[in-house]
């Protein structure tokens, strides 16, 4: 039940409104690395590598910019999205089952970026913390 909780969490955290500016990232292939932390979990999650190919227009909507490569969820919706210099900042909320709350930052480098973003939520009486460390990396032109 908490792998399935943390999965969907991981990839289900990005619904950030359009208006916003766009990150310094280029376009192309990109790798993005997911490590998650959760106090008490035995044996912890090994990280999760994806790749995914970001066009000119993908990067004008930062939704689709996000370290979770643009998945959504329509329990969760992010709220207070800010692009200060190349750092992106957010809070997040999740309703429904595993119910939480959430912020997190990503600075982008052109060619790379990392970033991190904490959950709590509430299960069976108590709260569970989870961390999430970001890691992208630009690998070149996309793959036709």
């Amino acid at each position: 039940m908490r792998f399935a909780t943390l999965s969907l969490l991981a990839a289900t955290l990005v619904s950030i409104p359009a208006q916003a500016a766009a990150p310094n990232m280029k376009e192309g292939l990109w790798e993005t690395t997911v490590k998650m932390e959760m106090p008490g979990m035995p044996g912890g999650m090994p990280p999760q590598t994806v790749q995914r190919c970001y066009t000119k227009k993908d990067l004008e909507d930062p939704a689709k910019t996000a370290p979770s490569g643009g998945q959504r969820d329509n329990r969760c919706k992010m709220t207070d999205y800010k692009l200060q210099g190349n750092t992106a900042s957010w809070k997040v909320v999740c309703e429904g089952e595993g119910a939480s709350t959430g912020t997190g930052t990503v600075t982008y480098a052109g060619n790379s970026y990392s970033g991190n973003q904490t959950m709590s939520m509430k299960r069976g009486g108590q709260t569970q913390n989870m961390t999430m460390q970001y890691s992208g990396k630009h690998l070149g032109n996309c793959k036709k």
